[in-house]
């Protein structure tokens, strides 16, 4: 498929997890692909990796919580790139602790990168759009844990939360200049920010709970992403779309089951 050809998409955290496997799939389909990362390391070797698949990729150097930062990033992306027409907001980071336990700086630092880098990127970038008199594709990254708890992960979830809350609203927003704001909730998904926590025990656990039986590649939820950031959802604007197995559906009892008469 060549969805994204001569178009420009802006890729957060796509150093690596789902903001890499969305950054690959993207440029695969013909995009050329601003490869935003806090870490220079990853943000250079996704892009080498994109490009020596035959793709085009540039990579930066970004805080995306940073307001100069993000600001000088985007400006750089329209000057040497053009405007993009895709923005996957997909940075993020987890702490794990029991919320008593939790620091007002560690939930502070979750809420900065995962949310605060939301409005930020996407109010940076949809400026030079409305400028442009462009349309534009704005997809957020957002958790089934906005809408089911996670034990020791309050400041995530709230984030997720937030994220969600964050994309009607542009949505509505933005609606007259032709950008659309949508989301996906990705579920138990294998990532660098996952593979520490998932244990053999807690993988065993999630293979359980989910219908579909198995914890997602990131390659999954990319490929939800890379429609949502295309041409293909010109009609969908506010709207989330779950890649999670069947996850939150499902209400079964572990190990249990009702009587029958």
């Amino acid at each position: 498929m060549s969805r994204f050809t001569d178009r420009v998409a802006i890729v957060t955290g796509a150093g690596a997890g789902i903001g890499r496997a969305a950054a690959e799939r993207i440029a695969g389909e013909g995009g050329s692909v601003a490869v935003f990362d806090i870490s220079a390391e990853r943000a250079e070797e996704c892009a080498r990796a994109i490009v020596d698949a035959g793709g085009s990729a540039t990579p930066f150097t970004v805080d995306v919580s940073d307001r100069d930062q993000v600001q000088t990033a985007v400006d750089e992306v329209v000057a040497t790139l053009g405007v993009p027409f895709s923005l996957v907001n997909s940075a993020g980071i987890l702490r794990i602790s029991p919320a008593l336990d939790m620091s007002a700086e560690d939930f502070d630092t979750v809420l900065r990168v995962n949310l605060r880098s939301v409005f930020l990127v996407s109010t940076a970038v949809a400026r030079h759009m409305v400028a442009a008199k462009r349309p534009g594709r704005v997809v957020n990254v957002s958790s089934i844990h906005s809408v089911i708890s996670l034990r020791e992960g309050a400041a995530y979830a709230a984030s997720k939360g937030g994220i969600e809350a964050l994309t009607f609203t542009l949505a509505g927003e933005w609606a007259e200049y032709g950008i659309t704001v949508n989301a996906v909730r990705p579920g138990a998904t294998w990532s660098a920010l996952t593979t520490p926590i998932y244990t053999d025990e807690v993988v065993a656990s999630l293979n359980r709970r989910i219908p579909l039986g198995a914890v997602a590649a990131a390659e999954q939820v990319a490929a939800a992403i890379a429609y949502l950031a295309s041409e293909d959802a010109s009609y969908s604007t506010g709207a989330t779309l779950s890649v999670d197995g069947g996850y939150i559906i499902n209400g079964d009892l572990p190990n249990a089951a009702y009587q029958r008469d």
